[in-house]
């Protein structure tokens, strides 16, 4: 199981949070932090996960550019990874090479997240909460009812950030 120590993801987070691009009033570090501290206990528990819906045979794994992904790095492709937990898919080409190989640091977490961040949940999903990116981040879209586990998951949220 890979781990980083909890003050090199907060310092990750005080570094690259200003850059996303968040509605008024929220607070990058504390944003990043918050999504680290729910993921993996700000760097205790960084994996790789392995997510089986993802995987050959899951409901998830049929899309072409996961069943492309899973056809060139095999269960590799199934996991999430880092301090954020991102699913190997949304890294982009270069560190998915990297991640694939076993190379990740807390460096090449954060700027993808930077980049994931910015064009998914804020470009393509809009989100305007705290709430909204939690769902988005844990559900990947905002839902009116959103699943037991999708409303504790956005609780913890919440909690980490006010709590950072």
């Amino acid at each position: 199981m890979v781990t980083f120590p909890k003050q090199e993801v907060l310092d990750c987070c005080a570094q690259y949070g200003p850059m996303l691009k968040l509605p008024a009033g929220l607070d990058g570090r504390k944003v990043m932090a918050s999504i680290a501290s729910n993921e993996s206990s700000t760097g205790a528990n960084c994996g790789p996960r392995h997510e089986p819906a993802y995987d050959v045979g899951g409901a998830l794994s049929k899309g072409s550019q996961q069943a492309n992904a899973l056809e060139e790095f095999g269960s590799a492709a199934a996991c999430s990874y880092g301090m954020f937990q991102m699913m190997f898919l949304n890294f982009s080409e270069s560190a998915q090479e990297k991640i694939a190989s076993g190379v990740g640091d807390v460096d090449l977490y954060s700027i993808e997240f930077v980049r994931f961040f910015n064009a998914y949940v804020i470009g393509a999903r809009h989100a305007q909460t705290l709430t909204d990116i939690g769902q988005i981040w844990n559900c990947g879209h905002k839902t009116d009812s959103p699943s037991a586990g999708v409303a504790l998951y956005c609780q913890h949220l919440q909690a980490a950030y006010d709590a950072a």
